[in-house]
């Protein structure tokens, strides 16, 4: 599925071979109205690692979940198991979207001086998606509303920044896109800090809220 979603990025952004140019997302300070090819792109770009977390997760908590979780002592060192297979779903779709471009393109991206943070925002945004996703999930027992809160952020939430530009810094599905960031706030480090500051509050009160849901 990875390899696919990846030819695919790479047929509709005709000119933009480089990694950091298919997923660096786009800025709306630069926009000129609403940028509905840039949304789907978007869409496109952090979707497969999210969809693979969120659907790992509704098998592993499915009518095998009890019998797992007694070979694993508890629930806590069941999810981190667990949560270890979503991290790792995130962190090989970045690195072969990576390595694939690399080997086709060469445009040397590893290269830049913005590519580590360029893997990290991008490596961050999807990770934090998906465990919100797996939180929801596990207190719902219901995969769709995985459906709506993704919709909610990648949808709405980037529709919203594209209509009012000013505020687009301060939404999360921005946080990922380094042209946002790039463009937000002048890209002062006190601004990366702060997204990267709350980002890891909300993942690590999504950790611990999934294993109160998982002991209930």
């Amino acid at each position: 599925m990875y390899t696919v979603v990846i030819i695919l990025l790479f047929a509709v952004t005709p000119g933009q071979k480089g990694v950091i140019n298919i997923l660096a997302g786009f800025s709306p300070q630069e926009s000129r109205g609403l940028d509905i090819i840039g949304i789907i792109r978007w869409n496109l770009c952090v979707l497969p690692p999210i969809a693979a977390s969120i659907l790992f997760m509704d098998m592993e908590m499915g009518v095998l979940q009890i019998y797992t979780m007694i070979r694993s002592e508890n629930t806590k060192k069941w999810f981190i198991q667990r949560f270890m297979g979503v991290v790792i779903a995130n962190l090989f779709y970045l690195l072969l979207f990576v390595v694939i471009t690399e080997l086709c393109a060469g445009a040397g991206d590893y290269k830049k001086k913005r590519f580590l943070l360029f893997l990290t925002l991008f490596f961050l945004h999807t990770l934090l998606i998906s465990l919100v996703s797996v939180a929801l999930c596990t207190q719902s027992k219901n995969i769709y509303i995985t459906i709506v809160f993704y919709l909610a952020v990648e949808g709405i939430m980037v529709v919203i920044g594209e209509f009012f530009p000013k505020i687009a810094a301060y939404l999360p599905p921005y946080w990922g896109m380094i042209r946002q960031v790039e463009n937000a706030l002048s890209g002062t480090i006190l601004y990366l800090f702060l997204i990267t500051g709350i980002s890891a509050v909300i993942m690590i009160g999504s950790f611990m809220f999934t294993i109160k849901c998982l002991r209930v």
